[in-house]
């Protein structure tokens, strides 16, 4: 071989090893910076994790169950308005009111109630009942005396009284408080007077109009209904005899023939009240219209505090007056009294948050001892023209909502 060829050669073995030099430094250089790589990139996630430690071992308990979840800003919140606080609506007190009542043994509405074997609903409506239940207060003329004891006034034409136990028919009609100011509460004496007073005690019904002594028996009852103060009196000017009236010593009534008492009394009710209500029995038995003093003493009760005047005793209905825009309905009639036919009432008294008074007549008719509202368009249209005719100055619409004129 020449030394060209030889040369030639050794050119070639020197190249190739050149290249495999070349490619094995490349292959070095590529996996020293893979390695250089991967290291960084594990530093960078053990600061990471390093981080989040530090932040969750910083942080207060939190309902996120994984931290390392959470975002690494936390969201804005947006401020909401406060809501206006809801206005408190105040409603009415509502006042309810009937006439005369008699649960004697042999009156026609306890032998109705007796065989009908149905409560309080053998003799009154529901609809009705739902009315004086459904009241803040609901009052009655009790024309009877609760008890077991005594002897019937000799010479009386009329005597009524109850067993102790009929009490709770009146519990059964909603009756909060009675008036006992009428001529017939000492039909049997004073031991069955007192016995009244014990029976209405026991049932939990108030009474006024009579006592055991005066200072009881012309005494205000005061109810509390949504912070107002609502005072009920009672009186008589149809008192039998002189020694029904009560004294310091004696139980009895109070009259009202001469009115300076009763005025004395509402005067000193109105300056420990916001309302006065004044229930009287009087006028004259059957007569649709009022005496002149029913209609003089009546604005004398207004005149001296009383917010409304409600009477009873004639046993039908007399007309409605306003006065001072204060109601006087001079008589309520007969609410459950006997087997007659008659049109009664249930008054009904709105006294509002303004310190006004609304004053709706409820339509009521008494038939063989079966007394029901009516709700018949013409009939009630017909008792409200007839309402309207007995009373003065006022307008009763369709619902019974009585305005002065």
């Amino acid at each position: 071989m020449t030394r060209l060829g030889m040369n030639t050669k050794k050119i070639i073995i020197l190249d190739i090893i050149a290249i495999l030099a070349l490619f094995l430094f490349a292959g070095i250089f590529f996996y020293i910076d893979k390695k250089s790589n991967e290291a960084d990139k594990q530093n960078i996630i053990s600061e990471q994790d390093s981080a989040l430690d530090t932040q969750a071992n910083n942080s207060q308990p939190s309902l996120i169950p994984d931290i390392t979840k959470a975002p690494t800003t936390a969201p804005t919140s947006v401020p909401t308005a406060t809501p206006e606080p809801t206005p408190v609506v105040e409603e009415p007190i509502i006042l309810t009111f009937a006439g005369d009542v008699n649960l004697d043994e042999n009156s026609r509405p306890v032998q109705r109630y007796d065989r009908e074997n149905k409560g309080i609903l053998g003799g009154i409506s529901q609809d009705l009942l739902t009315e004086m239940i459904d009241a803040d207060i609901t009052m009655i003329n009790n024309e009877f005396a609760f008890s077991n004891r005594g002897t019937a006034i000799p010479n009386k034409s009329y005597t009524f009284r109850a067993k102790p136990s009929r009490v709770d028919i009146l519990k059964e009609m909603g009756v909060d408080i009675v008036s006992l100011a009428n001529n017939h509460a000492l039909d049997f004496g004073i031991d069955a007077l007192l016995d009244t007073f014990d029976t209405l005690e026991e049932a939990g019904i108030d009474y006024v109009g009579a006592g055991d002594t005066l200072e009881r028996a012309k005494a205000a009852v005061y109810y509390t209904i949504n912070d107002k103060t609502i005072a009920f009196l009672s009186a008589s000017r149809v008192i039998y005899s002189v020694d029904w009236y009560a004294t310091d010593t004696r139980p009895g009534m109070i009259g009202t023939y001469d009115p300076a008492l009763l005025l004395t009394c509402i005067e000193e009710a109105a300056a420990n009240s916001d309302y006065v209500i004044v229930y009287v029995h009087w006028g004259v038995e059957r007569n649709h219209y009022p005496e002149d003093y029913q209609k003089k003493f009546a604005k004398q009760y207004i005149d001296a505090g009383a917010d409304a005047v409600i009477g009873s005793h004639p046993h039908v209905m007399q007309g409605i007056e306003m006065y001072r825009d204060k109601p006087i309905a001079y008589s309520l009639g007969n609410f459950w009294f006997n087997s007659s036919k008659r049109e009664s009432g249930l008054l009904k008294l709105y006294l509002n948050p303004d310190g006004t008074i609304t004053t709706q007549l409820i339509p009521v008719m008494n038939d063989n001892t079966y007394t029901y509202m009516i709700t018949d368009d013409e009939q009630k249209k017909s008792y409200f023209d007839f309402m309207e005719e007995l009373s003065f100055g006022v307008t009763i619409d369709e619902e019974g909502f009585v305005t002065a004129d």
